[in-house]
């Protein structure tokens, strides 16, 4: 089940080609280089979400942001993805969505329009 925080797709799925040389092309970040605690804010074209790491290797982050995350919410940063079933592990890129999961909900948002990263504060840094 996929939810997304705008009720109509603003284009169609492209083709893996595409989606490939894209992905590989995308300005954005590997979320799994983060430092635990590091801040990772996300412009989608509807929505702000605001990713706080609790464990890059894994992918593991508390999001708030968009309508579906009032509330901090742990989920796993699953990657990037041009809207279809092909997906970019852990990579967080400008002009493709960011598909994240809670369980068995997966979650997909809008174009990502902007990412910046807030580093951890040095006490959480090991």
């Amino acid at each position: 089940m996929s939810a997304y925080d705008s009720e109509l797709l603003e284009s169609p799925p492209q083709q893996l080609d595409a989606f490939v040389y894209e992905s590989g092309c995308s300005e954005g970040i590997d979320f799994r280089t983060l430092d635990v605690g590091a801040v990772v804010n996300v412009d989608t074209k509807y929505s702000h979400y605001r990713l706080v790491v609790l464990g890059a290797e894994r992918r593991r982050a508390l999001v708030t942001g968009g309508r579906l995350f009032s509330e901090s919410t742990e989920v796993r940063i699953e990657g990037a993805t041009a809207g279809g079933s092909a997906i970019r592990p852990g990579w967080i890129g400008v002009g493709l969505r960011l598909e994240m999961s809670n369980g068995s909900t997966r979650v997909t948002t809008s174009v990502v329009q902007s990412v910046t990263v807030d580093p951890a504060p040095a006490s959480m840094v090991c």
